[in-house]
């Protein structure tokens, strides 16, 4: 009887410590990947901070007047006679389907002619 006791306090000695290397390896895995996931969340960070600097840099109003004047020579502000009502929107624009025919359907749009 003691001898049988005895090996089962054994076995459940080496299930136990069987169990806890599993668990160990499997905790030092873990810390392994939030390590390389913290890295890359501060590479990230980094990233989009030199974004947001950039995006600064670039958008700057100076800059975006001197590229308008330089790309956009004709182009004006909006007069207000230029502004319209909603009203006078048509709203109800025919269906492309309405307007091709069905073998303009599959071709590509630069292939289609309209009606």
């Amino acid at each position: 009887m003691r001898v049988w006791l005895l090996i089962g306090w054994v076995a459940g000695a080496a299930l136990t410590g069987v169990s806890l290397y599993m668990i160990s390896y499997e905790v030092e895995q873990m810390e392994e990947e939030l390590a390389a996931l913290s890295e890359d969340i501060a590479k990230s960070g980094e990233s989009i901070h030199a974004l947001e600097a950039e995006w600064s840099y670039l958008a700057r109003p100076d800059r975006i007047a001197e590229l308008s004047a330089t790309y956009l020579p004709e182009l004006e502000p909006l007069l207000a006679n230029r502004i319209g009502r909603l009203e006078d929107v048509p709203l109800n624009q025919p269906d492309v389907l309405d307007i091709l025919p069905p073998e303009d359907l599959a071709r590509p749009a630069a292939l289609r002619k309209l009606q």
